[in-house]
């Protein structure tokens, strides 16, 4: 199974690079499902967020399917709701079957109907309908997964849904995007639903890990406070007492950790996610941030790789992983990654041109690819979306640095530690700002982080 980090901190050999590209090399030769989004067909469901969110978990549960590689949801979800036949999508997604479905409600019962779909043959493989009470969603979609599973020939997931009331799961779903923004508004909004769940809900073991992911992360870039550390710790604590066998509970704690300083028992954490679900995303993405926080980019870049495979779609685990090989001095690797990145940073950009963090990740590559003036249009155009986000402004501050501009660059990242940004570990490793490295004013900014809580 990779990763084994357990050996890396003792000290023992590592997979390596080879590794990791052997490890994505065998899950493309699986055969592949598609999984799109249940057109929410209920008179209040128009803005598709359960329809997503339990296509989600179906999705999920797929990827825990031993022999079985699951497209990608920001690959597959775009097709939903196309009206093209679900072989077509197949065809065009690279997929051997695909999963679409509908919901429906009648009054106080829901209805899932779904298909599984042969894209070789056009063979309908599955065609059922669910009839079940609100309370009983999660037990209909892990009997839906199983059904997928056995159809393939293949093992069902051995994991259940936890079972939570629709509305909680709902705010959980979309405090999860908002999370995912990286930003402080995103940090405020999605702290608000992940409440919002816990009201209804106060058992929902994720619907905690989330909250500790929000208190986590404005801990470690806005808010260094005791407060924020004791919250992503206890809430962290709380998910695992919930659910001691949930990946992404272990994943929150790690990061909880991470913020605290606790190094060695946030690489638990992070170990015992992936080795509850190898293809769990953000346990890779946030071991691989706490590895180049804590000085070991070569584990990074390993981590990094390994999310990216997980989600081929996602630009920000390749341009930072590009980071990381600048850092190390590693050129030719840093600039593929940049390029690559940047590619899917255009297609972000083009359903969704108001992500200003696409647009500042991708202004850093295009500036250290040579493009400076397109690099620079572009981070001026992240900064009018967001211009007092910290963690903007400190990447602002890299971009600057890598296109020349030392006093510039020295402002935004001084604005950025005014605006709240904590993280001192990214000043000390990260290769962008290696030019400053000497200067009388970075150095000290870097030392007024020090006196901080």
């Amino acid at each position: 199974m990779f990763p084994k980090t357990p050996q890396a901190r003792q000290g023992k050999a590592q997979p390596g690079m080879a590794a990791v590209r052997e490890r994505v090399g065998t899950l493309r030769a699986l055969p592949a499902a598609a999984v799109l989004p249940f057109l929410d067909l209920r008179p209040e469901g128009a803005d598709g967020h359960v329809g997503e969110g339990l296509a989600e978990e179906v999705l999920q549960a797929l990827n825990r399917v031993e022999g079985l590689r699951v497209v990608s949801r920001t690959t597959s979800f775009p097709h939903g709701g196309s009206g093209l036949p679900l072989g077509e999508i197949g065809r065009r997604l690279q997929a051997d079957v695909v999963l679409g479905g509908t919901l429906v409600a009648q009054g106080g019962t829901l209805t899932l109907s779904a298909e599984l779909v042969d894209v070789g043959t056009d063979r309908t493989l599955i065609s059922e309908s669910f009839d079940f009470d609100r309370k009983d969603l999660f037990a209909t979609l892990d009997s839906l997964a199983a059904q997928v599973a056995t159809a393939l020939g293949l093992t069902p997931p051995a994991r259940r849904c936890q079972p939570v009331d629709l509305d909680a799961y709902l705010f959980y779903l979309r405090g999860r995007q908002q999370y995912f923004r990286y930003s402080r508004q995103g940090m405020v909004e999605g702290e608000g639903l992940f409440r919002k769940a816990l009201a209804l809900a106060p058992d929902f073991a994720r619907a905690w890990a989330g909250l500790a992911d929000c208190a986590a992360f404005t801990c470690i870039y806005l808010d260094r406070s005791e407060a924020r550390r004791c919250l992503a710790e206890d809430c962290s604590r709380r998910a695992l007492e919930l659910d001691p066998d949930l990946p992404e509970a272990h994943a929150s704690r790690g990061v909880a950790l991470s913020a605290a300083g606790q190094v060695d028992e946030a690489d638990e954490a992070f170990e015992r996610a992936l080795l509850l679900d190898p293809q769990n995303f953000e346990a890779s993405y946030f071991f691989a941030r706490h590895c180049f926080a804590a000085g070991r980019p070569e584990m990074a870049i390993q981590f990094f790789e390994w999310a990216s495979s997980l989600r081929p779609e996602d630009y920000q685990s390749v341009l930072l992983v590009a980071q990381v090989y600048h850092s190390l001095g590693v050129d030719d690797e840093a600039a593929a990654a940049r390029r690559r990145g940047l590619a899917l940073v255009e297609q972000r950009l083009a359903d969704h041109p108001g992500d200003a963090r696409a647009r500042y990740l991708g202004a850093n590559a295009l500036v250290a690819l040579g493009e400076r003036d397109k690099g620079l249009a572009w981070a001026r155009e992240a900064r009018a979306l967001d211009p007092a986000d910290p963690m903007l402004l400190y990447n602002l501050g890299c971009i600057h640095t890598l296109a020349g501009d030392t006093d510039e660059a020295l402002d935004c990242l001084g604005a950025a530690l005014e605006a709240g940004l904590s993280q001192k570990d990214w000043l000390l490793h990260d290769g962008d700002l290696d030019p400053l490295r000497g200067h009388p004013r970075f150095e000290e900014l870097v030392a007024s982080l020090g006196t901080r809580p």
